[in-house]
């Protein structure tokens, strides 16, 4: 008897060792399922049976009204607006004088709007399109408007017209007498006699010429009716630079044989090309 009850007592000591690892193998048996549902929800916060029941709305349509609110797109400076001339203005236009300039009006385009307007501005032997605000070859004029019959253009501060296909717009010169020639003719026999129309003068600086000053002479009628200025700047004479000796030396010598020079000079710091006729009537 007392031998089976050590074997007992034995036992029941193993037992007791073994308890603790029993009751943990007991409580995870127990919390594995819970502790699976808690991963689930943490992984995958919503479940398929609540995804399911969720509603499907779709975003509501744009307001057909507030599409005609809608402001256009912003720009810095606005929208330009041209606006063509007015009956008034149209009128008062009419009454510019008509320019003596040596421009044939061979064409052109009225449209509303300026920007679309086109004059065929004939010069010689040569026809160039511009718009409103285009220079004029040969002058230091710009078109100031484009009416259906005519032009209105800037020229030395004043407003002058162009007419269409008129030809007769600058008066002809005076017959010219026996022992008068002309002056062009006058002037190619006697070269000198420039400085009676025009003062040249050479501008240097330092040891560079720069130009040559070009002022009216005694008689002033050659210089405004070639449409140069006072104080202009003389620097090529038919794409030839005048401030280059040897290359002015040429253009001197081979001016008796031209009979259209294209003067560029310089005129309150911008270049302006200016055409003149050397044909002997």
């Amino acid at each position: 008897m007392p031998v089976s009850v050590m074997r007992l007592t034995n036992i029941n000591k193993g037992i007791i060792k073994l308890l603790p690892q029993i009751v943990t193998l007991i409580i995870l048996i127990t919390a594995i399922p819970q502790l699976a549902k808690l991963t689930w929800r943490v992984v995958f916060p919503v479940s398929p049976e609540d995804i399911s029941a969720l509603p499907l709305t779709m975003p509501p349509a744009a307001d057909p009204e507030l599409k005609k609110n809608v402001r256009p797109a912003f720009t810095l400076f606005g929208l330009a607006v041209k606006n063509s001339p007015t009956p008034t203005d149209a009128a008062s236009l009419n009454q510019v004088p008509v320019s003596s300039l040596k421009l044939r009006l061979a064409g052109l385009l009225a449209s509303s709007n300026p920007a679309r307007s086109i004059a065929i501005i004939e010069k010689g032997n040569q026809q160039v399109s511009l718009s409103t605000g285009d220079p004029l070859p040969g002058y230091d004029a710009r078109i100031a408007a484009i009416l259906p019959d005519r032009i209105i253009v800037n020229y030395q501060g004043r407003k002058e017209a162009i007419l269409l296909f008129n030809d007769s717009r600058a008066p002809s010169p005076p017959p010219t007498a026996a022992g008068n020639p002309p002056l062009v003719k006058r002037l190619r026999e006697q070269p000198q006699n420039i400085l009676t129309y025009l003062s040249i003068s050479p501008v240097l600086s330092g040891d560079k010429l720069l130009g040559y000053r070009l002022n009216p002479g005694k008689d002033a009628s050659l210089f405004r009716q070639s449409g140069l200025q006072a104080n202009d700047l003389a620097i090529a004479l038919n794409g030839i630079d005048l401030r280059d000796q040897e290359q002015a030396q040429q253009a001197l010598q081979n001016l008796a044989d031209m009979t259209e020079i294209t003067l560029t000079v310089e005129r309150e710091g911008q270049r302006h090309d200016i055409a003149f006729a050397l044909g002997d009537e």
